[in-house]
C-alpha cells in the first residue's frame, strides 16, 4: 500500500482548506480535495491528485469514489481569485454566485462585505438580518419561516437537507460494503478466510453494487469474475442490470461479454430490445455487431425493425501511410473502443464516455479533420435477423426484412367482424 505518514499529514492539511475541483473519498472514510489526474488505459496505476499544497499519489484500491464539482465552481474560483477585497468586486461576486446557484459561496462573500461595511443593506438582507433598535440581528425564525433549517453550520432548504442525509447514508453503506468485500477478498487462502466469509448467493443489497464492480475491475481470477457478475445480476437494483447490459456489448473480451449476457437473460424482458437497439446507431461497427448478437440472444421479433435499419451502416475508413523508418502507420485515426485488445481483466469503465453512444454524424461533426466515409455490411446484424425470423433470408435488403415483420404483425392481429344488426 502506497500510504506513508506524509500522505496522512497531507490529508489533514487539505481537510481544513477550501474545496478544490475534485473530492476523492477514501476507503478509510476520509477525503482528499484537489484535481484528480486521469490515468486512461490502466486501472491499476497510482492516481495523482494535484492541490495547492503539492501532488499526492494514491493507490486505486484506497479510493472509494470521486465527486466531481459542478463546472460553475471552477469559474467561481477563478473569479474569486481575481476579485479585489472591496465592496464593488465582492458584491459582483455575490450576484454572480446567486445567478449560478452557488448560494453557500454567495453567503460567504456577503459575510466578507459586512466586514468591509457592517451596514451594507443588501448583504444583511441576503443573510437574513433585520434591524431592531438600531442593531442588526439575524433571526432564527426568519430563516425558518423561509423554509431553511440549520444543517452542518449552514442554512439549507428542508429538501436539500433530506437529499444530503440520504446521500450520506448511501455513501456510508457503500463504504461499509466495500470495506467488507475488500477484506473478504484479501483473506482468501489465509487463516482469516472463514471469519470474513460472505454468502454471495443470498446477497441482494444494492448498496454492495459499487464494491462488487470495484472488485470485478481488479480481479484476474475467472471464477471470481463469474461470482461477482452473477451477484450483480442478483441485486435488487436496475442500475446493476443496466451495467450488465452495457458490458454485454462493451467488453472486448468475449468471455466477459458472455458472462454479462447470461445474467441479462435471467431477467429477459421485451423492453430490453429498445436499450440494445440504441447501440445500433453507434459509429463503431464492432459495437453495432455486438449489440446485434445480444438482440439475437434475447429472441424478440420486435428487434427485426431496428436490426433491418442497421444491416448496412456508414463507417470511417482507416487511412494508412508508409514511412521508411517505421513502416505503415495510421493517419486521421478515430477512437474505436472495440478495436482495443482483449484483456483478462474486466474493464469496468468501458469506452470513453464522450464516445460511448455517438453516431457517425456526431463524430464527423466534432472532428477537425476530413475523413473518408463508406458503407459497410454488418454480418452479425444479418445473422441476428435470420435467427429471429426462423431462417428467412432476404440478404441485405432492408425493405424486405421490414416487410416481413409488418406482415407478421398483420397476420397476428385478430380481425373482429360485427354481426348484422349490431
Amino acid at each position: 500500500m502506497r500510504f506513508t505518514w506524509l500522505l496522512a499529514a497531507a490529508c489533514w492539511t487539505l481537510a481544513v482548506q477550501p474545496a478544490w475541483s475534485d473530492r476523492v473519498v477514501l476507503v478509510s472514510g476520509g477525503s482528499v480535495s484537489g484535481d484528480l489526474e486521469e490515468s486512461p488505459g490502466d486501472l491499476h496505476a497510482p492516481r495523482r491528485i494535484v492541490s495547492p499544497h503539492g501532488v499526492i499519489e494514491l493507490a486505486p484500491e484506497v479510493i472509494l469514489d470521486v465527486e466531481r464539482e459542478p463546472p460553475a465552481l471552477a469559474e467561481y474560483r477563478d473569479r474569486a481569485h481575481r476579485a479585489a477585497l472591496n465592496l464593488t468586486d465582492q458584491w459582483s461576486l455575490v450576484q454572480w454566485c446567486r445567478e449560478n446557484s452557488l448560494y453557500d459561496e454567495a453567503n460567504a462573500h456577503c459575510e466578507q462585505i459586512l466586514k468591509l461595511n457592517p451596514n451594507h443593506l443588501q448583504a444583511r438582507t441576503l443573510l437574513g438580518y433585520q434591524k431592531r433598535n438600531g442593531e442588526w440581528k439575524q433571526r432564527e425564525d426568519y430563516m425558518q419561516s423561509r423554509g431553511f433549517v440549520r444543517y452542518q453550520g449552514r442554512w439549507r432548504m428542508h429538501q436539500q437537507v433530506q437529499l444530503l442525509e440520504e446521500r450520506r447514508l448511501i455513501k456510508e453503506a457503500q463504504i461499509e460494503w466495500w470495506v467488507r468485500l475488500k477484506r473478504w477478498r484479501e483473506s482468501l487462502g489465509t487463516p482469516h478466510e472463514q471469519e470474513n466469509e460472505i454468502d454471495f448467493s443470498q446477497l441482494r443489497d444494492p448498496m454492495a453494487m459499487d464494491g462488487l464492480i470495484r472488485l470485478l475491475g481488479r480481479e484476474g481470477n475467472l471464477k471470481l469474475q463469474r461470482l461477482y457478475i452473477g451477484t450483480l445480476g442478483n441485486l435488487e437494483h436496475d442500475v446493476a442490470l443496466g451495467f450488465l447490459m452495457n458490458h454485454s456489448v462493451f467488453q472486448n473480451n468475449p468471455d466477459h461479454r458472455e458472462m454479462c449476457m447470461l445474467e441479462v437473460l435471467r431477467h429477459r424482458h421485451p423492453l430490453m430490445v429498445e436499450r440494445y437497439a440504441r447501440f445500433l446507431d453507434c459509429y463503431d461497427a464492432g459495437i453495432v455487431n455486438r449489440a446485434a448478437d445480444c438482440l439475437a440472444a434475447l429472441d424478440y421479433q420486435s428487434a427485426v425493425m431496428p436490426l433491418a435499419s442497421a444491416l448496412s451502416t456508414r463507417y470511417i475508413v482507416r487511412e494508412f501511410r508508409n514511412s521508411v523508418s517505421r513502416g505503415p502507420y495510421e493517419v486521421n485515426a478515430v477512437y474505436h473502443y472495440s478495436r482495443q485488445a482483449p484483456s483478462p481483466f474486466f474493464d469496468v469503465v468501458g469506452p470513453t464516455p464522450s464516445y460511448r453512444m455517438k453516431s457517425i454524424d456526431d463524430v464527423l461533426a466534432a472532428s477537425q479533420r476530413n475523413h473518408i466515409v463508406d458503407w459497410g455490411k454488418n454480418e452479425n446484424v444479418y445473422m441476428a435477423l435470420r435467427k429471429l425470423t426462423g431462417g428467412c433470408d432476404f440478404g441485405y435488403h432492408t425493405a424486405n426484412w421490414k416487410a416481413w415483420y409488418t406482415q407478421q404483425q398483420v397476420t397476428a392481429t385478430p380481425i373482429i367482424q360485427a354481426r348484422r344488426g349490431d
